[in-house]
């Protein structure tokens, strides 16, 4: 019985998380300029304010003292970002895209993690995360232009025979689509597995206690349990899986971008 009752619940929260569109009352529907879009808003409006602090703190750092928390974690991830460009783009281009995959990183990396504190990931709709990707495929193609020329952007959609252009032109557009889904398909099937979770664990547990004649104890265990577990599941699927997300898709595309630059000018300046 409680398996029934888990089933609907679980409907209906995933119905209320993900906002399913409702054309007849709503031209523009909640799933498109819902509850997602704000928590972007709020993680770009976060990221704002962190990089603030930071120059302030930067700029009034003394060189000779040792440098705050805030100030060492910041260098460790610029440095760590600076090394992977340097690594598949060549010391000539990776300073001209690494402040682009810092600002995804952050940006994803945020997003993942915002599950943790209650709100609903940006990342989790579908819509936000293929507009990263397109993002991506606009820095693709001005890279591919601004280095290769017109002539060459169209000389690749050639390659190797003018037969295979439509394949081409839709490899180009495929992979903005492959990289927001794939992004979208781990976060989304993580926020799924959560509530599952959380559901299977109260509902076992309440069920638990009613076989056990310990009614009175129902409320507290049941929620006590749920939020340790819930927990535990979050630092798992919101903190490390995010984190993993997060270096798929900046590793991603950093390799595309690596490969709209001539590679005789990155085999030379590595």
């Amino acid at each position: 019985m409680f398996l029934t009752s888990f089933g609907t619940e679980l409907l209906e929260t995933l119905r209320r998380m993900f906002a399913i569109p409702d054309f007849s009352n709503n031209l523009i529907p909640d799933f498109i300029a819902g509850t997602s879009i704000r928590n972007s808003l709020f993680v770009a409006f976060l990221l704002i304010i962190l990089m603030i602090i930071i120059g302030i703190k930067l700029k009034k750092a003394n060189p000779l003292k040792r440098p705050g928390k805030l100030i060492i974690l910041a260098e460790k991830l610029v440095v760590w970002i600076n090394d992977m460009c340097k690594g598949t783009l060549g010391k000539k281009y990776w300073k001209k895209y690494a402040p682009f995959i810092l600002t995804l990183a952050m940006f994803i990396f945020l997003s993942n993690i915002l599950g943790i504190f209650g709100f609903m990931s940006p990342t989790g709709n579908v819509y936000v995360t293929l507009t990263l990707g397109l993002i991506t495929a606009c820095v693709l193609q001005f890279t591919c232009i601004k280095t290769q020329g017109i002539k060459g952007f169209i000389k690749g959609l050639l390659d190797p025979t003018p037969i295979l252009l439509p394949l081409n032109i839709i490899s180009e557009l495929v992979t903005p689509i492959s990289l927001g889904m794939r992004l979208f398909g781990n976060i989304f099937s993580g926020a799924i597995l959560l509530n599952i979770i959380h559901f299977v664990t109260n509902d076992l547990i309440n069920e638990l206690v009613r076989m056990l004649s310990l009614g009175f104890l129902a409320p507290w265990l049941g929620y006590g349990i749920t939020i340790i577990v819930g927990t535990i599941a979050h630092a798992i699927f919101d903190l490390f899986f995010g984190a993993i997300q997060t270096y798929v898709f900046i590793l991603l595309s950093t390799t595309f971008i690596a490969g709209k630059l001539p590679e005789d000018e990155i085999i030379l300046e590595k």
